[in-house]
This record gives structure tokens, sequence and C-alpha cells, in this order.
């Protein structure tokens, strides 16, 4: 099933930020915690109380935060715990959308994300959300991809409730999928639930 509507792509775009906040997260991890490791599986640098605000004309328009980081050197890899995100548009007046997941990895390499635990993303403006827990980001196709027996929950506002597995977003489209086992209701002006 493809959705192209209005509500549906602010959601794809929230969800475009929160990909794109693992790759802001590389770029300005604060508060070092622990010196090189030498084991090969353990981190070479863990860092704690990660905070990032990004400032557009002297207003906040974004805002980061995770418990905990840990960077592998020789992996290029960045793991990223209870990471959640706030884009606050380019008037830094009104939340437009909020994310969080429990767990994101972030490969330097390809720009590539993994988000797992409990993902949630919420766009105030067009009142939509999307729930998982599992997500992948492909950051050559700019797609985000759910796995196929991970359940994903869609909500617009109260018109439009979708669930289902497989799920499927085309950030440069603007449009997500479900792959398997969807189902869900579409409200029309006037219906009543």
């Amino acid at each position: 099933m493809r959705r192209e509507n209005k509500p549906q792509q602010r959601l794809v775009s929230a969800m475009a930020v929160f990909a794109a906040m693992a790759l802001l997260a590389a770029c300005s991890v604060r508060n070092e915690e622990s010196p090189v490791q030498t084991s090969d599986d353990s981190p070479d640098i863990v860092f704690s109380g990660y905070s990032r605000d990004e400032v557009n004309h002297g207003v906040v328009t974004f805002k980061a935060s995770a418990e905990k980081a840990e960077y592998f050197q020789e992996q290029r890899k960045l793991v990223i715990y209870n990471v959640r995100f706030e884009d606050w548009g380019e008037s830094g007046q009104t939340l437009l959308s909020e994310g969080e997941a429990e767990k994101a990895i972030y490969y330097e390499d390809t720009g590539n994300a993994e988000f797992s635990g409990y993902i949630s993303i919420r766009s105030h403006e067009e009142d939509a959300s999307f729930e998982t827990s599992a997500l992948r980001y492909d950051a050559a196709t700019q797609t985000l991809e759910g796995d196929a027996k991970t359940q994903a929950i869609v909500r617009v506002g109260d018109k439009l409730f979708l669930h289902g597995m497989g799920f499927f977003a085309d950030i440069q489209n603007k449009a997500f999928a479900f792959r398997n086992g969807v189902s869900g209701s579409i409200l029309n002006k006037g219906s009543k639930p």
C-alpha cells in the first residue's frame, strides 16, 4: 500500500531527520568518559551525556541528546544509546517533530544507520506518528526499511491508522509502504468511527 498525501510526506520527512541525527552525532559527540581500549570488541572511546543544538541565525532549530555513545575506530562505527531529537524548524518557536530510539548505530564509511529497541517519531505539525522496534537507513538510496517480521504502526490524527510488517520509506519521493501484513483504517470527512 503506498500513501502520498501531505501528512505522510511530513512523517517521512521527520524520519529523514531522525536518520540524519545519527550522522550529526558522529560530527560532535562530547564528554569523553574513557581512553582507548585494547580489546577488539571494546569501544575505543565512550562518551556520556551527549547533546547537540543546531543554531541558525541565533535560533536553536534542532536539539539532540543521548545517554551514551561508543566509538569503534577500526570499524568506523558509532553506537548511540537512548537517543532523542527535537526539530524546532527555522523559527525555533514551534516543535515540528521529535523522536527517540533505544539504540542507534551509525557507520561512518557508508553513512548508513540502524535503529533498534523502541523507536518513535512524531510530527506535531501534521499530527502523525510512527513506531517500530527495528529500522535501517540506507544513505545511498535515502531509504528507511523495517524488518519483514517487525511490526510498524503509522497514525495520522484520527483519520489514518495503519500497521504492518516490512515497512519501507523512500525519503526522496516522500512515500512509504508496508510489504506484508498491512491493515488499518482511513476515515473520510463526515465518517463516524
